[in-house]
């Protein structure tokens, strides 16, 4: 006889653990909730940063937070001063252990398996896993490969952003602690949009991590040799030893991610589309959604909600991946400019999605007009969405 389920969830990342956290926080605390990944999450294999004005479930284990940003280009430098907001870092190890122990407390179960095969029926959903049948009332798909998901759909664009990142320590203590460096510009940009950024953990402990928007990834070493390279001019270190080393392909595109895999499946996290496409941020856009999925489903019964973004935030998004795919080059300036001719903080509003509509053209304006124009154009005549 299959084990039957409230609530089953395919993938057992940053989407499904903080759905589930965020439904035994809720009167749907008690419900029977299966967890399903073949992955334990013993490790540290990536870190989720974002910036907020608010509190967020998981600020109890923010690693470190600052209230001070630098933007640093070829001729120039900027002191963000951020509030109201702040900028948080989370290690992926302490979200995996501070989510297991939470939700395993709470009669969460995990299953350590990859997931066969769902299969839709008239008023409920079968997983397979291993072999093994599990029956869910609703299932959540978080279920994410970086390799397959390219398509060649003409409508739209399809860049991804790839970084490498070493925390690392250096004997000295060359780090201020008070601020971090959201973009250091001052490495070739040879065609396409690159930077570095820095996570100060420490006096003398970093993490610093080389990223690029393009569509097409590096040969492994590129990266290796760009934060060497980095460190050593720029950071000014030649004696230091790496600690831990990160590397991801985040996607970024335009095409719409189907919410809906079946009536009663519903995809959550970068497989629902919860990368925003201009900038790769997921981890606060996936706190907002899985707390609309809880409110959802207590008020209808349905996890399929209607929070949606304005459209012209789609529209932006777009111009930015049609600039960076044709011509990755101008990335700096456009960011450049974004930077030096408004406040961070408006910046902001807009990669949230909530800044109102003057708050958004009073932004544009600032920016070079002519490459977006020629974007605008160029999306228009390929009927791209």
């Amino acid at each position: 006889m299959q084990q039957r389920y409230d609530y089953i969830l395919a993938g057992g990342g940053a989407a499904a653990r903080s759905l589930a956290y965020q439904m035994i926080s809720s009167p749907l605390s008690g419900r029977r909730i299966l967890i399903i990944d073949p992955d334990p999450k013993l490790n540290n294999d990536r870190t989720w940063c974002f910036w907020s004005a608010d509190p967020t479930p998981f600020d109890p284990i923010v690693h470190r937070r600052w209230s001070v940003l630098d933007f640093v280009a070829e001729d120039f430098v900027l002191q963000l001063d951020l509030a109201p907001y702040d900028y948080r870092v989370i290690r992926g190890i302490d979200f995996y252990n501070h989510t297991t122990r939470t939700l395993k407390a709470a009669g969460v179960h995990f299953l350590q398996r990859r997931v066969d095969t769902i299969e839709q029926h008239t008023d409920h959903t079968v997983v397979t896993a291993d072999g093994e049948a599990y029956a869910g009332d609703w299932v959540f798909d978080s279920r994410w490969d970086a390799v397959p998901y390219r398509r060649d759909n003409p409508r739209y664009h399809y860049l991804q952003q790839h970084f490498l990142g070493w925390v690392i320590r250096a004997d000295e203590a060359p780090f201020d602690t008070t601020r971090a460096t959201l973009f250091d510009l001052r490495t070739p940009q040879d065609g396409m949009f690159r930077f570095v950024y820095t996570l100060p953990f420490s006096a003398s402990e970093a993490m610093v991590e080389y990223t690029v928007f393009s569509a097409n990834l590096l040969p492994p070493q590129e990266y290796r040799q760009a934060l060497s390279t980095y460190i050593e001019s720029h950071l000014g270190l030649n004696d230091y030893r790496i600690l831990e080393e990160e590397s991801c392909v985040i996607p970024m595109t335009d095409e719409p991610f189907p919410r809906a895999a079946g009536e009663r499946v519903m995809c959550i996290g970068t497989r629902g589309g919860r990368v925003k496409a201009s900038s790769g941020y997921a981890f606060l856009r996936i706190q907002h959604d899985s707390a609309a999925i809880v409110r959802s489903l207590i008020e209808s019964g349905s996890p399929f909600h209607g929070r949606r973004p304005a459209p012209r935030y789609h529209t932006f998004d777009s111009l930015l991946l049609q600039i960076l795919y044709r011509h990755g080059d101008l990335g700096a300036r456009v960011f450049s400019n974004l930077f030096r001719r408004n406040p961070v903080q408006r910046i902001f509003r807009l990669l949230d999605e909530d800044g109102s509509l003057g708050d958004n053209i009073a932004l544009m304006s600032t920016v070079q007009w002519w490459p977006f124009v020629k974007a605008w154009l160029k999306l228009r005549l390929t009927h791209r969405v």
